[in-house]
């Protein structure tokens, strides 16, 4: 291995990166994290683990880290059909932790540094070499050559590193937009997430308080209603708009401020089927998008680092280690993109078929909830079969 070696390189300090170079830097591998921002900024993203992801944060030792630094407790949800305790009724008996995005990766970021991995901020990848022994081709101002054993690409859903070591990209279009926008003033619950459907309209809304009197509120709205969220003039119909899910969002809104970008973004998927390939692996978005209606990709990004990291701990072989984690990654994140394509058909999409189906599947689901699976807050790794798709739709 050349002399500026690592074992490990991440391109990109998120969440995924950063929680696995604190991972393989405490058992010992030179890690070295690449992240170009100086200083991370506010964007329209997550800020919430779902209970399934707070358990692989558990399973990362971030959890109580998360938890003091940035974290905020939201034990209910709200889904329009009463108040849920998620505490007592997921397996991991843990809430939703919610946090702002920025402080969760400056967080995260020094948690890896202190663990023994070197970050270099402001740096920008240029080109991936792939083989045996991998390379970065960086520039900070002098154009470097970095080698490892292992590239982890973690740099995001427009990941250019995926491209560059040739991954095949495949895509599904999803006909809705996601708006989302940082509030405070919002007279609503600060122990609730609220997680709200309207089906004959096809529209979402959701509210998530983040401590400290601020909420990162969203609206998923069809792509044919004729206008676009996108910045702080159209804050009045963010808010006049959102209701029409669920009424008493008028008077959680009503004295409701921005003090964050309102955007909105397309929800379709994208994913690499076998994520490694020649030195490369991918992790977070990079790997795949799940439409961020239903709020997993935070804790996909967990369970990607979690899986690798045990893979690569127990084997001296990374590739082989690497195609292990790539074959679980596949699978896991099938289970996710079929349970959400259940739900986008049942409560979100407004087609004759759909209403259809819900004629005949809400009624059982009012008398019994559990019909729903709950994958989306309990985990993938429930069972997912033809039983469980019929039970959902009232077939059984």
């Amino acid at each position: 291995m050349p002399a500026q070696g690592y074992d490990l390189i991440t391109i990109g300090g998120g969440i995924a990166a950063s929680a696995l170079a604190k991972a393989m830097a405490e058992q010992g591998a030179k890690v070295l994290v690449i992240e170009r921002e100086v200083k991370f900024k506010d964007r329209v993203r997550g800020e919430a683990l779902v209970c399934w992801g707070c358990g692989e944060a558990r399973e990362l030792g971030i959890y109580e880290l998360l938890k003091k630094s940035c974290g905020h407790d939201v034990p209910f949800v709200q889904t329009g059909m009463g108040i849920r305790d998620l505490t007592s009724t997921t397996p991991q008996r843990l809430p939703l932790l919610s946090f702002r995005h920025p402080v969760m990766q400056e967080t995260l970021l020094g948690a890896a540094e202190q663990a023994g991995a070197e970050v270099r901020r402001g740096i920008t990848v240029e080109k991936i070499e792939t083989g045996k022994t991998p390379a970065v081709i960086t520039n900070g101002g002098n154009r470097e050559r970095i080698a490892a054993r292992l590239v982890v690409a973690a740099d995001d859903r427009g990941s250019a590193a995926r491209k560059w070591a040739g991954f095949a990209v495949q895509e599904q279009s999803n006909p809705f937009y996601m708006a989302g926008v940082l509030l405070t003033d919002v007279k609503a619950p600060a122990d609730t997430i609220h997680f709200i459907f309207n089906p004959d309209l096809g529209m979402c809304a959701v509210l998530i308080p983040l401590g400290d009197c601020r909420f990162r509120a969203y609206f998923i709205y069809p792509k044919t209603v004729g206008y676009r969220l996108q910045g702080d003039p159209m804050l009045e119909l963010f808010t006049s708009e959102s209701p029409k899910v669920y009424p008493p969002l008028a008077e959680y809104y009503a004295e409701a401020k921005n003090i964050g970008p309102l955007a909105s973004f397309d929800v379709s998927d994208s994913w690499v089927e076998h994520p490694y390939r020649d030195g490369v692996v991918l992790v977070g978005d990079a790997a795949a998008t799940t439409d961020p209606t239903y709020g997993q990709g935070l804790s996909l990004s967990l369970r990607d680092a979690r899986t690798l990291r045990d893979e690569l701990s127990k084997d001296s072989d990374w590739a082989a280690a690497a195609n292990r984690y790539a074959d679980q990654r596949r699978g896991y994140f099938r289970t996710c993109h079929t349970v959400e394509a259940w739900l986008r058909m049942l409560f979100q999409n407004y087609s004759r078929e759909a209403a259809a189906l819900r004629a005949k599947a809400m009624p059982l689901i009012a008398e019994d909830p559990t019909r729903v699976p709950d994958h989306i807050n309990s985990g993938l790794d429930l069972p997912l079969n033809e039983q469980v798709r019929a039970r959902m739709f009232g077939e059984c």
